[in-house]
């Protein structure tokens, strides 16, 4: 059954794909807490300076635009409720250039946590497509 956190936590996740594919960092950033915890390639970021997140994340953003990157699409989201105001959530983002050819694909699994106003992610790990943290429980988005 699909409730209204489903419904909202899904909404999070096409405004992730949406931000991230138009490289708008603020408006990306905007979905997250303060403070926030990123984690990829073995690195642990942690911060509640926006700036700090900036000078962390804009190279990853760079990176993709010298390779092409035009957009993201959520190919799987697997989502967990842990009570009423946590949740996980498990995904596969496909990066794509202008031609439609495949850039990168890769896993990510969040802590989402219940803001005053919104859902919104503390935590983000990302990690091979090809697991899964949640297991599909019919939620898929």
């Amino acid at each position: 059954m699909i409730t209204d956190n489903h419904k909202e936590i899904e909404n999070l996740f096409h405004a992730i794909g949406e931000t991230f594919s138009r490289l708008d960092f603020d408006a990306w950033l905007a979905l997250f807490t303060t403070p926030r915890t990123i984690i990829s390639k073995g690195n642990i970021f942690s911060s509640a300076s926006t700036e700090e997140t900036r000078n962390k994340m804009m190279p990853v953003f760079d990176s993709l635009r010298q390779r092409g990157f035009t957009h993201t699409r959520l190919d799987k989201c697997h989502i967990k409720l842990l009570g009423d105001t946590n949740a996980m959530v498990s995904t596969v983002w496909t990066r794509l250039d202008s031609h439609g050819d495949v850039i990168e694909t890769l896993g990510a699994t969040y802590t989402l946590v219940l803001t005053d106003d919104a859902w919104k992610v503390a935590v983000v790990m990302s990690h091979r497509a090809d697991v899964m943290a949640i297991p599909d429980q019919g939620q898929d988005s």
